[in-house]
């Protein structure tokens, strides 16, 4: 697991990304779905469209925006990693999209709040298929997790 214990400052927003009818790239929604009402943040299924959401992000004056997407790295499926916004910049990692870079540059101009992408390895992204009982059980330990930062 990752530790994000340092790393959520002040006012935090979770932006959970993903399309829900590819498999494993639907762990943002199922993710947000989790966590409502089970965390102290604002929790943000952004769906396929997380730029619609900008206007939302930057009104909430965040102090921290972690985004959530299925991401290909080295490593296992269902493994997680945590990226900062610079990262995504450098391309040291690579999203099933290049909008994340645009999202995040945007929202570090627009709202000057740390950003991290917490990052899963899909198994798989296939039309019509739902979520990996790997990826389904990193949602669980994460969501453990971050309920546990709040004891």
């Amino acid at each position: 697991m990752i530790n994000l214990k340092d790393k959520l400052k002040g006012k935090v927003v979770m932006l959970c990304i993903g399309n829900i009818e590819r498999g494993d790239d639907g762990l943002g929604p199922r993710l947000a779905k989790m966590l409502k009402g089970r965390v102290p943040y604002e929790v943000i299924d952004a769906g396929v469209a997380p730029e619609n959401q900008t206007g939302v992000i930057t009104r909430l004056k965040p102090d921290t925006i972690v985004i959530v997407d299925a991401v290909y790295f080295d490593g296992e499926p269902g493994d997680m990693k945590i990226f900062s916004g610079e990262d995504l910049g450098s391309g040291k990692i690579s999203t099933h999209d290049v909008s994340p870079k645009l999202l995040i540059e945007y929202l570090k101009e627009s709202t000057g709040a740390a950003i991290y992408v917490v990052s899963i390895k899909p198994q798989s992204n296939r039309f019509g298929q739902g979520l990996s009982l790997c990826v389904k059980k990193t949602l669980e330990r994460f969501v453990e997790q971050l309920e546990n930062l709040q004891c």
